[in-house]
């Protein structure tokens, strides 16, 4: 489980070397990447104090959506849901003020925050696969898309966690083993995303050609 600050550290560093060549969006990954870090740190600190710590997920939630939405927004315009993510994000913040309620007393927290991120980041990154594979026909590799890659990534880890934040507070009243298991799963998943994560980081966005301009031509 603690080999899964690796990963984020190493998005971190990839984000800050190429900062000032990256566009907006990927800069707004980067933020997303050390506010992580700093919540991870946190967390950290308060488990070393041997004190619950889950009291941080509904600000790590609140961090995370927010940030990956304006990504989307950027990559999903000039859809309606784009024009429509701001009042979403608004919404949703919204509704975690109103709701959260720091407790340093216990280990359980409630998963309908972490629910609701996770079904609203998998329809975002479904329509942009969705709009990415609509004609014209993109010739550039996919391995290019910078935002192919975080979508594959949140694909991945948010699809899993649908089911680990449901189960979380069940599985850890029926056996602290199995909740250690659980979030094993959870580790490994976030370590794959923050994998993803430095790959669209990494790379070098290309202007795609296309089956329409190569007939023109």
């Amino acid at each position: 489980m603690q080999f899964s600050t690796v990963p984020l550290v190493g998005a971190c560093v990839v984000g800050l070397v190429r900062y000032r060549r990256l566009e907006t969006t990927r800069r707004y990954l980067v933020w997303l990447s050390w506010l992580a870090l700093l919540v991870t740190g946190v967390a950290m600190w308060f488990a070393a104090q041997h004190r619950p710590n889950l009291f941080l997920a509904p600000i790590d939630t609140a961090i995370e959506l927010t940030l990956l939405a304006l990504m989307y927004r950027r990559a999903l315009w000039p859809l309606a849901v784009a024009r429509y993510l701001p009042l979403g994000i608004g919404l949703f913040l919204l509704g975690t003020a109103l709701t959260y309620v720091p407790r340093l007393d216990t280990a359980q927290f409630s998963p309908v925050q972490h629910f609701i991120e996770s079904v609203a980041i998998l329809v975002l990154a479904g329509l942009y696969l969705w709009q990415l594979l609509q004609p014209p026909t993109t010739l550039a590799p996919l391995e290019h898309e910078p935002m192919f890659w975080v979508s594959a990534g949140v694909l991945l880890y948010f699809a899993g966690n649908c089911l680990i934040f449901l189960t979380s507070n069940i599985t850890l009243f029926h056996s602290r083993e199995l909740s250690m298991t659980v979030w094993t799963v959870h580790a490994l998943l976030y370590s794959f995303l923050n994998g993803f994560y430095i790959v669209a980081l990494s790379v070098t966005p290309r202007h795609p050609a296309t089956m329409e301009g190569i007939t023109q031509s």
